[in-house]
């Protein structure tokens, strides 16, 4: 059996969980191409134009998925639902609707699961009852989200203790942004080798004491926030502020959680050169650069504090 599973959005808030749940039960897992200019434009074909950046590619990647599933012999293309987490947290609309709205777009079979503990559907539960669906006893279910699940948490530490050692760097920046944003080949990735190339030590604020173990130090900036992903990415900037050059807030428009916490945020930081990017599907790379020269250039200038927005 083969799984198709698109390279973008939740795939990389999990990037071993997934994937790892699958092998373990003997199935192949079948990755969608990087994000390109035909898989971009494919997701706007298939979206609604209100839709931010990140859902039209997440389209695209399905699209990419349903082209080759013939030839790649792929038997379910896999897209998670997620809504709530415990303690009442949740995430954005569009991880809770994309199973349905690619289901009644695109001519495939598709699988999910369910991760709704405002319904009891813990996560446990959600794998078990998806290996069971896929014809697995249940044992077999358990044991390979177990295993899943800790070799996540083993990935999660590895990366952590890694960044840890990336602070002894003095030239480093905050790069504040999703994963699936900070780590695509079309949205994110230009700014990070940007960065890398100028010599920079580029440091990931969704990768921080939070992904570990639960925390509430994104209370010191917003304690109304019940949105999950932009909780964890608040974490980071506690714990990461004070230990970089600069911060880099990278949002696709019109993201609403983003675009409502990053100017919360941004406006209660004091003293710390701040750059501030909203990437849309206009391909304006020459816009970006030079925004980015222009930060670079105000990091350089060891001597001048500056707060704000560049």
């Amino acid at each position: 059996m083969k799984v198709g599973l698109p390279k973008a959005m939740i795939t990389y808030e999990y990037p071993v969980l997934y994937t790892r749940f699958f092998e373990l039960l003997g199935i192949e897992v079948v990755f969608s191409e990087d994000t390109n200019t035909k898989i971009l434009n494919d997701g706007i074909k298939y979206s609604a134009s209100e839709t931010c950046l990140a859902n039209k590619i997440y389209l695209g990647h399905v699209a990419n998925l349903v082209e080759r599933k013939d030839k790649e012999k792929i038997d379910y293309i896999f897209i998670p639902r997620v809504a709530f987490f415990d303690k009442k947290e949740t995430v954005c609309v569009k991880f809770y609707a994309l199973y349905d709205i690619c289901k009644n777009t695109f001519d495939a079979k598709f699988i999910t699961l369910n991760v709704d503990y405002s319904c009891k559907e813990t996560e446990f539960k959600a794998f078990v009852s998806l290996g069971i669906r896929l014809g697995f006893k249940f044992s077999k279910s358990v044991m390979a989200y177990v295993r899943a699940k800790k070799a996540q948490d083993e990935y999660n530490k590895k990366e952590y203790n890694t960044q840890v050692k990336k602070l002894l760097n003095n030239k480093n920046i905050l790069v504040v942004a999703h994963p699936y944003i900070e780590h695509d080949k079309y949205i994110g990735y230009p700014v990070i080798k940007y960065l890398k190339d100028n010599k920079y030590n580029v440091i990931y604020s969704d990768v921080n004491k939070g992904i570990l173990k639960s925390s509430d130090e994104y209370k010191k900036l917003s304690k109304m926030l019940y949105w999950k992903y932009n909780k964890n990415l608040l974490n980071g900037i506690m714990e990461y502020s004070d230990k970089v050059k600069g911060i880099i807030f990278i949002s696709t428009f019109p993201c609403g959680p983003d675009a409502m916490v990053n100017d919360l945020v941004i406006r209660k930081i004091k003293n710390k050169p701040i750059l501030n990017l909203v990437i849309d599907e206009q391909d304006a790379s020459a816009g970006l650069y030079t925004r980015l020269e222009s930060f670079v250039d105000i990091l350089e200038q060891n001597n001048i504090v500056v707060g704000g927005n560049v």
